[in-house]
């Protein structure tokens, strides 16, 4: 078999249980770039999630940008070295198509660390992947049904960690936070947490959310992006205004984005997805630079995202440290109704995924026990059956 490098990419969207609502979107399926790189008798799996209302991307655009450089990436991006400088080399092409590209950085990154006998985490000087990552239970704008049973979900399993969707009607609004304070209530669980992800609802009309977020009569750690993308100096009012942190999402997709961020003043959190920075080394990079401005930091997912984000979200957060507020993901066959990799990546009782110890799978009729050092291999994880 050839010593040649090479890539292949593919679009899959992936059916979810149920459908999910948020103020941009309604989404019924996930929506990937796939990749698989391999040489010699290794491969890699690699992951990206482009979304147009985040990086202005979509898959079709995605593969368009990706088919025009895989000659390119495949002649160039032999080693993890040769990676890291073909991308400070093209980085604001980068900043234009991050998703993509995060696709083909993590395979070749699970490649890579294959290929050397080791984890990811281990290729880049990161602590082990044997680690207890904690998740947040997200709740999208449901009726109230769907809301309530969800909610019994996560605080039966005993998740005190929340992130709400926000629908804009101040009196269904108010209603989620009280019904899930009951529940919370009912379960004996005191130390409860929420933040809302408004997905810029009230774009251009910055004195409505500050309103809204006034009369919410309930306490929040956060406001995901209230309003338009990047417009920093009204986020910057709005948070002055209330006391409260702003988490940015897709107002920081780079370091240009960050370095604007310098120039305001109020509260801020970073709400890190490692297909919306353009992959795992981008990330890397972010995080340092926001650790040495002190930022608090989610690592953050996508809905419909696979395993393979799961643990590349799990890489990066070993690199946050005492930096991280949040987690979010780690769904995997509890939101997708099937899953390309195995094994599949959920979180259990307390929102927590155990890398530390064997990990279990129940399925039907038997308990599936994947040992510890399996993660010790790339991403470790392959093709489903």
């Amino acid at each position: 078999m050839s010593n040649s490098l090479h890539l292949k990419i593919k679009g899959i969207f992936l059916p979810l249980h149920t459908t999910f609502s948020q103020a941009s979107s309604v989404r019924k399926e996930g929506e990937s770039i796939w990749c698989e790189a391999w040489r010699a008798e290794v491969s890699g799996l690699g992951e990206g999630c482009p979304r147009t209302y985040v990086t202005g991307e979509d898959v079709e655009s995605g593969l368009h940008w990706l088919s025009e450089k895989l000659s390119i990436l495949e002649a160039v991006c032999t080693s993890l070295d040769a990676l890291e400088s073909w991308m400070l080399a093209n980085r604001a092409e980068l900043d234009r198509h991050p998703a993509a590209f995060c696709a083909i950085e993590t395979a070749l990154l699970d490649l890579f660390a294959k290929e050397k006998n080791g984890s990811v985490e281990k290729l880049l000087g990161l602590g082990g992947p044997q680690g207890i990552y904690t998740y947040t239970g997200v709740l999208g704008d449901s009726n109230e049904e769907k809301f309530i049973a969800l909610a019994q979900r996560y605080v039966a399993a005993g998740i005190n960690d929340f992130k709400i969707k926000v629908n804009g009607d101040l009196n269904r609004d108010r209603k989620k936070l009280v019904i899930l304070q009951q529940i919370c209530n009912e379960k004996g669980i005191s130390n409860m947490r929420i933040r809302f992800d408004a997905n810029n609802l009230w774009t251009e009309n910055t004195n409505a959310a500050i309103e809204f977020l006034s009369n919410l009569e309930h306490p929040i750690f956060g406001i995901e992006e209230p309003i338009e993308p990047k417009n920093y100096g009204e986020l910057s009012r709005i948070s002055n205004a209330l006391d409260l942190p702003i988490i940015l999402d897709e107002s920081l997709c780079s370091l240009a984005d960050l370095e604007k961020l310098d120039e305001v003043s109020g509260r801020f959190i970073a709400n890190l997805k490692v297909s919306r920075l353009g992959g795992v080394i981008r990330s890397l990079e972010m995080i340092k630079a926001l650790k040495k401005r002190g930022y608090p930091i989610i690592v953050g997912a996508h809905v419909g995202e696979t395993s393979i984000l799961t643990r590349a979200g799990m890489c990066i957060s070993s690199a946050v440290g005492e930096n991280l507020v949040a987690h979010e993901g780690g769904f995997g066959l509890l939101i997708l109704e099937k899953e390309p990799v195995a094994p599949s990546l959920m979180f259990g009782a307390f929102g927590r995924i155990n890398l530390a110890q064997p990990y279990q799978i129940k399925t039907a009729d038997k308990v599936i026990e994947v040992p510890v050092e399996h993660w010790d291999s790339g991403w470790g994880l392959k093709h489903s059956q």
